[in-house]
């Protein structure tokens, strides 16, 4: 049975897309050295003297890594705000 009234969607002032926040090769490099030291300490224990190589390569990772910042298209939002009058209409349309 389908419900007689479905709430409205509250309108949008405009449409504008996020970027996903992904950082790029740096961080996954820095990713693999984390789950390498993760797994060491998992084997060995937290702190042991095994993993202390992998903490400190970790450290200089994490340290050495600058911020890239990428210029985006624009172009989604672009045509999201085209598209946001066709999401929008008035109730006489």
């Amino acid at each position: 049975m389908r419900p007689k009234h479905t709430p409205a969607i509250p309108p949008l002032p405009r449409l504008k897309i996020r970027s996903s926040g992904k950082k790029g090769a740096a961080a996954g490099k820095c990713a693999v050295v984390m789950s390498q030291m993760l797994n060491c300490w998992a084997a060995n224990g937290e702190g042991a003297a095994a993993c202390k190589e992998l903490e400190q390569q970790l450290r200089e990772c994490m340290y050495s890594k600058k911020t890239v910042t990428t210029k985006s298209s624009p172009m989604i939002n672009f045509h999201a705000s085209r598209l946001l009058p066709k999401i929008h209409r008035k109730a006489d349309d």
